[in-house]
């Protein structure tokens, strides 16, 4: 049987998301996990004085039991 592990990572900037995603990575919480998909999407918001962007990540692992 396999458990499903979900994980939403969020970052103003994508090289701040892909430092996330790394040390993400090497954590004790997911270290009997295996990454199974990785999706990265960009939010931006558009107000009338400015653009914000966010990156969000949703990270899947999954681990054999």
């Amino acid at each position: 049987m396999n458990k499903i592990k979900l994980s939403t990572l969020r970052a103003a900037s994508l090289k701040e998301l892909e430092s996330s995603i790394n040390a993400f990575l090497e954590d004790d919480e997911v270290a009997g996990y295996q990454l199974l998909n990785a999706t990265v999407r960009e939010v931006e918001e558009r107000t009338y004085s400015s653009n914000e962007e966010e990156f969000n990540a949703i990270l899947t692992f999954i681990k054999n039991t």
